[in-house]
């Protein structure tokens, strides 16, 4: 067994390995794979940034005193979604045009892939530094600088760590018409949207999706009222209006659009005119899930919270259903190889295996998958703290489907891990706000007693298992075994911190978490195991989660 195996080099036949320092096998081998890993870390740091502004800190540009001007910045994060949906569709439509990416990135790159996610790890910071003023609508200036240069950061960092600027700007020259109006409607897509948010409008489909919603209502216990013309729902003592806007037409074009676009793409290897039942069964889905929408968006209004319905739900239930109709509907198609042609069907499930044997996937997809939780969780939940039990399936799921990656770790450990967990623990308690101030209701409260023993069992294989597999992997394993690799005892220091800092960013007990995060990066350090850091901090949340049962204050954890 060799002390300083790296995960990224864990062999089939191994039983157990340790999750060594940081050798230069844990990136990809070629510049796919490392464009793919530098474009997951953007969706996570974009999701970070999203979370932070719009539920950390109560952000309205209604308040600056330059609304379009706070609007405009807002709208930069669409045009950078769209040009980065626009870059992805190019890459699996006109692979030709990324043919530089075919060599591995140290031969390629314009940076090495080490420093390039330093540049990116620095641009998350940059973002989030407006959140430290005390005020930030006194002025937009430091909110526009601090998104704007972390954005450039974060993207040129990805850029520049997968190939020369050279070779991405060749792709214009070689791009030809086609490229350019993809671009011009990425780069113009805010104004595109708002020009046609009039045009979603069809009263017939507007009348069949008011009628649905009645009936899914109907099913449900309450006082349900309507008036067909105006299209008005009232269900108990909350009513809305069923306007065009809610036809569902506009899911439809977005999904006709992904769906084409991937039989588009994906034409010669799917098996066609039968790959095409994947539109209807798009459409399909898309009217279901926005009948579910509306009917859920009224019940939480009338049950939970007309501002939860209005000001998170309304706003951000559409765009997560659509992202999941889209995902899940390419992975079905991935999924059935009825679809595909013999020769493509019949590796169908070969890619399957292996990404769920790929350790940097391992380490990465289930923090994506404990963010998105907790993103869905903040647009249906008022308390989203409550939702938590809603939240473990899904963690457990996305750290499951790489069992065969933790199954090769070596899971010994010895007194030392545990018991830093525990000196953890005990200071994050011991300066958490929560401690000795009022004490709120319990994120049960109100539930039966049966109810109140799966949330609080929920929340311990929550808290003490998964959280530390999941938050370890993606911070110790992946991120701090890569910034190792920058030289002499001074970057092994500075690996420390800066990995320590970006797992602060994710706890809004920023300093605590960030002496944690030095904790657990000493204790992987010490043996070079992955597992001796995973002990430590399920260790140091079993302590904080003790005495939260004890003290029945669960804001310590």
């Amino acid at each position: 067994m060799r002390r300083h195996a790296s995960p990224a080099n864990l062999a089939p036949e191994g039983r157990a390995i340790a999750a060594g320092p940081a050798p230069a096998s844990l990136f990809p081998a070629t510049g796919w794979g490392v464009a793919a890993l530098f474009g997951t870390v953007l969706f996570v740091e974009l999701v970070v940034v999203a979370v932070s502004y719009q539920f950390l800190i109560d952000l309205d540009c209604g308040d600056f005193g330059s609304p379009q001007a706070c609007l405009a910045i807002r709208d930069g994060l669409g045009r950078l979604l769209s040009l980065a949906m626009l870059v992805g569709l190019l890459m699996t439509a006109r692979r030709q045009l990324f043919g530089f990416l075919d060599a591995g990135p140290a031969q390629n790159g314009g940076l090495s892939p080490g420093t390039a996610l330093g540049v990116m790890l620095a641009g998350l910071a940059v973002m989030l530094l407006p959140m430290m003023q005390r005020d930030l609508t006194a002025s937009l200036a430091p909110l526009a600088l601090g998104l704007g240069l972390g954005a450039a950061l974060s993207v040129g960092g990805a850029v520049l760590g997968t190939a020369p600027l050279a070779s991405w700007l060749s792709i214009l020259r070689r791009g030809g018409p086609w490229l350019w109006l993809g671009l011009g409607l990425a780069l113009f897509s805010p104004e595109l949207t708002a020009l046609l948010n009039g045009a979603w409008g069809w009263r017939p489909l507007t009348a069949v999706t008011f009628d649905m919603v009645l009936g899914v209502l109907a099913l449900l216990p309450g006082e349900l009222t309507f008036e067909p013309g105006p299209m008005i729902i009232g269900f108990d003592d909350f009513f809305v209006r069923v306007g065009d806007a809610c036809s569902g037409l506009q899911g439809f074009a977005l999904i006709t659009l992904v769906t084409t676009a991937f039989i588009a793409f994906e034409r010669h290897r799917l098996r066609l005119p039968l790959a095409l039942i994947l539109l209807p069964l798009g459409l399909l889905a898309s009217f279901a899930l926005n009948v579910v929408r509306i009917a859920v968006l009224i019940w939480i209004g009338a049950r939970i919270s007309p501002d939860l319905a209005v000001n998170a739900f309304h706003s951000y239930a559409g765009w997560l259903l659509f992202t999941l109709l889209s995902i899940g509907l390419i992975g079905l198609a991935h999924l059935t190889p009825v679809l595909w042609r013999t020769e493509a069907a019949a590796t169908s499930t070969r890619p399957v295996a292996a990404f769920r044997r790929d350790p940097v996937s391992a380490m990465l997809v289930p923090l994506v998958v404990l963010l998105l939780s907790g993103l869905v969780a903040s647009t249906f939940f008022m308390t989203p703290e409550s939702a938590y039990p809603y939240r473990v399936p899904a963690m457990f799921a996305g750290a499951a489907l790489f069992c065969p990656v933790w199954a090769r770790l070596d899971w010994r450990t010895d007194m030392v891990a545990p018991l830093v967990g525990v000196g953890v623990g005990i200071l994050w308690i011991a300066v958490s706000p929560a401690l000795g101030g009022p004490v709120d209701a319990a994120p049960f409260a109100g539930m039966g007693l049966a109810a109140a023993a799966i949330w609080i069992a929920l929340r311990f294989v929550g808290t003490v298992l998964l959280v530390p597999l999941i938050e370890e992997a993606a911070f110790r394993g992946y991120l701090l075994g890569h910034l190792l690799k920058l030289p002499g005892p001074a970057g092994r220091v500075a690996a420390a911190i800066l990995s320590s800092a970006a797992f602060a960013f994710l706890h809004a007990s920023g300093p605590a978490a960030f002496v944690a995060g030095l904790a657990f990066a000493a204790v992987y350090l010490r043996r070079g195991r992955l597992a001796d850091a995973v002990w430590s901090h399920a260790a140091a949340n079993l302590a904080v989660f003790a005495a939260a049962a004890a003290s029945g204050n669960w804001a310590l954890i």
